[in-house]
């Protein structure tokens, strides 16, 4: 799946050379976000299985760090090429095919998951992925985690219903505002009042960067749930100042650096979509609960790409990001009652616990 997804994007990549049509455009951007949700829900797993607990946050946070990395560059990419060349938007459509096919490569020889190996009786090369790594298949992280079937309908079952609606809000309420705010922030910036909003929302795109490398810095010193219950928060207080900026008659520039703030602790709390849900599920449908909550979160991110700039011809940019702030809110209180603490914690133990919440209870054997 990890190969074939990749194969997928990069065809659908080098077709954005001859589009000729919206219809193109559109299409071919629906299957290069059917491969990307692919490797949503395989990547993270499949590195969190090779990590130990104790640094497992820092390299699942690596590949979120490395998606704002991304978005920077891509931003900086078509600022450049669009403006000294406008005539070639397709080739910068067509430039995601040069990291696919350097990741192919890259992906060659990559190994099976070890549990997946384990439970299909493939022990011995299991055994030999692992001593690759310095670990064998009777350490912790490799336990059985609990009897239960690899089916879709599993998510929803009383043990894991719980840790289902944590992952999918907690990430949908992050997205929501990011990628309304992100894909339009030259045209909020503009309302705000500055007279150069391009240039500033390249700006902005470092600031989420730098908030990113923060938080990435952090989650295996301070845990997983300080950095999603503060700055989900932190981002609705933002958020408010800047919806309330006009009635308060504040400076732009003062609007303008609360706006930066959102970006910033939207950056430290980012990483987190690509470690929470892999830690809250057992082997057996922890890719299926991946999926399930990138697909959620997706859902969230196309409604506020949609209807963020319908919002701001109809209702203006105060009750615009009014409601962005509520989204924040719902995404605090969720994450304030439902987020467990799982650094540090094999992906046995955090698998098996009896639901979900600040302190987690290892469930007794398989079952309850």
């Amino acid at each position: 799946m990890f190969i074939v997804d990749l194969l997928v994007f990069l065809v659908a990549a080098v077709l954005m050379l001859g589009v000729t049509q919206l219809w193109h455009v559109v299409s071919l951007g629906v299957l290069l976000g059917v491969a990307v949700g692919g490797d949503y829900a395989i990547g993270s797993p499949l590195l969190g299985e090779y990590t130990r607990a104790q640094d497992r946050g820092h390299h699942l946070g690596l590949l979120e760090l490395l998606w704002n990395v991304g978005y920077v560059l891509s931003f900086l990419i078509g600022f450049v090429l669009l403006r000294a060349h406008p005539e070639l938007w397709r080739v910068e459509l067509a430039t995601a095919a040069v990291p696919a096919i350097v990741i192919l490569c890259l992906r060659h020889g990559l190994p099976e998951s070890p549990r997946w190996l384990v439970a299909q009786g493939r022990v011995d090369e299991a055994t030999a992925s692992l001593a690759a790594v310095g670990a064998t298949i009777h350490d912790e992280d490799y336990r059985e985690d609990g009897s239960v079937p690899t089916a879709f309908r599993s998510l929803f079952v009383r043990d894991y219903l719980a840790r289902t609606v944590f992952v999918s809000v907690f990430w949908m309420c992050i997205v929501v505002p990011y990628f309304a705010l992100a894909f339009f922030q030259s045209e909020v910036l503009g309302v705000i009042g500055l007279e150069d909003p391009i240039s500033a929302a390249l700006l902005g795109t470092l600031v989420a960067l730098v908030g990113a490398a923060t938080g990435w810095l952090l989650v295996d010193r301070v845990g997983r749930r300080p950095l999603l219950v503060i700055p989900m928060f932190a981002t609705a207080v933002f958020l408010a100042v800047v919806a309330l900026s006009g009635t308060l008659h504040l400076p732009v520039a003062v609007t303008v650096v609360c706006f930066f703030g959102y970006l910033l602790f939207y950056g430290v709390m980012s990483i987190l979509p690509g470690v929470y849900p892999l830690e809250v599920f057992p082997t057996a449908i922890r890719t299926t609960g991946m999926g399930f909550a990138s697909a959620m979160s997706r859902v969230g991110a196309a409604i506020g790409t949609f209807l963020l700039p319908v919002a701001l011809g109809a209702f203006g940019l105060s009750w615009t990001l009014a409601v962005l702030v509520v989204v924040c809110l719902v995404g605090g209180v969720v994450s304030l009652r439902l987020a467990p603490e799982t650094a540090r914690r094999s992906l046995t133990e955090t698998g098996s616990i009896a639901g979900v919440g600040p302190h987690l209870v290892r469930r007794e054997g398989n079952h309850r």
